[in-house]
């Protein structure tokens, strides 16, 4: 439920929805409380007579609207610009973002907040009624609009540079990596040597086909202690699954997991608590974020582009948010109930597995691009430096070998080969001690 919540939330129709919501209610209790306000207040208010109130709503209405439409024109040709040159991953991150939502809410809403007051405006000498508070504030919101139109222009422009974009991932990415790798390790995880494999046992298997966007592993800890059995999860976060794949294994001991009843309803558990979708989200699964700045980099490096500023921008980006996980332990495997007893195994994603995967990627671009080989080594540089772990030391060390080697190619200088066999030599040396 939590994982569906952030998607309403971050969807692109949920505020606007609401702002439409908002100006439905307002509009009309403050045409309902008009006749209710002391006679004192039309002296503060300014009065507008029946033609020129329908004139201005209906003038505040119409432009209202007009802007909006050019408001979502532009959105969506930046997204087209975005996807196009930075990678359709990123696009998400865009129409999620909180200023573009809050900015055509702000002006649909106050189309619609004028429409609703228009119509209860009416003329003539007995049956003559003007809702002047609410006429005064559709002008205080169209107001607001134009103000809120400028920002947009600013914001949106601002918003498609590489670097505002890097850091928005970076930053979404920092924040994940605290959350799943923490400094300090959860009295309620315990390391794999506590769980018992489960020899027999029953499978789970997936509903429906998509990728693992998020698992309440909360919800599977109490399901499982109910039943008094184990969960061993096949699956995490950005795990492709078909329909019928296994995604758990449940053990079938002891006594209360075996009756039918209890079974099913541990089954339905599992299934609920693994959330699937269409495409890779940013809730649990830090690969799609460091895959959203592996393209901004695979892109620049590629021939038809060939900007190796754009790269390193990104993998700048990526080091810092590695930089700032690095050390930590990775989270451990066996999740303990309030008894602490073991319940579920989870397979966390090694820190060191993930950096390593995504230099990996990069290198591939990176022959004959000496500039982005450094900044790559960099990277790996400073995590070693902050890595106390031996095998964690060694799989960097070996990523260097392959970085260094992947960025000498044909066209490569013999200064530039030397001086990345140089920094080899010397980030292995200093690894190693």
């Amino acid at each position: 439920m939590r994982y569906r919540i952030r998607r309403v939330l971050d969807s692109f129709w949920f505020v606007p929805g609401i702002g439409l919501l908002l100006a439905l209610l307002v509009a009309e209790a403050l045409v309902a409380l008009e006749p209710a306000l002391p006679s004192a207040i039309g002296d503060v208010i300014p009065a507008v007579g029946p033609d020129g109130s329908r004139g201005l709503l209906s003038a505040i209405a119409t432009s209202m609207l007009a802007a909006a439409a050019t408001t979502f024109s532009i959105t969506i040709a930046v997204l087209t610009l975005t996807s196009s040159a930075y990678g359709p991953r990123l696009v998400r991150s865009l129409m999620a973002d909180r200023g573009n939502q809050v900015v055509l809410a702000l002006l649909v809403s106050t189309s619609l907040f004028a429409m609703l007051v228009v119509r209860h405006v009416r003329a003539g000498d007995d049956s003559e009624f003007v809702p002047h508070l609410a006429v005064n504030i559709a002008i205080v919101l169209a107001v607001v609009s134009i103000v809120a139109l400028v920002y947009f222009i600013h914001h949106i422009s601002a918003s498609i540079q590489i670097s505002r974009l890097a850091t928005g991932v970076r930053d979404q990415l920092v924040t994940l990596l605290d959350d799943l790798y923490p400094e300090q390790t959860s009295t309620r995880r315990a390391l794999a040597s506590r769980w018992a494999a489960i020899d027999e046992g029953r499978d789970v298997r997936a509903s429906t086909s998509g990728y693992v966007a998020s698992i309440d592993h909360r919800h599977l800890v109490a399901a499982a202690a109910r039943a008094g059995a184990r969960v061993e999860l096949l699956v995490r976060p950005g795990t492709l699954v078909c329909a019928e794949d296994p995604i758990a294994r449940v053990s079938s001991e002891p006594a209360p997991s075996t009756r039918p009843e209890a079974a099913a309803r541990l089954d339905a558990a599992v299934v609920a608590a693994v959330s699937i979708d269409d495409e890779r989200t940013p809730v649990q699964d830090a690969e799609h974020l460091v895959r959203q700045l592996v393209d901004v980099a695979a892109r620049a490096l590629s021939p038809g582009v060939n900007d190796p500023i754009t790269a390193v921008t990104a993998i700048d980006a990526l080091t810092i948010a590695m930089a700032s996980a690095a050390g930590r332990p990775d989270p451990r495997g066996v999740l303990l109930d309030d008894a602490d007893a073991p319940r579920v195994l989870v397979a966390p994603r090694e820190l060191s597995a993930l950096a390593v995967d995504a230099v990996d990627l990069i290198r591939q671009y990176v022959a004959d691009q000496p500039l982005v080989a450094h900044r790559l080594l960099d990277l790996l540089e400073r995590l070693i430096a902050r890595e106390e772990a031996s095998d964690r030391s060694a799989a960097y060390r070996g990523a260097v070998d392959r970085v260094v080697r992947s960025a000498i190619g044909p066209g490569t200088l013999p200064e530039d080969a030397a001086a990345l066999e140089r920094r080899r030599a010397d980030i292995v040396q200093s690894g190693a001690a």
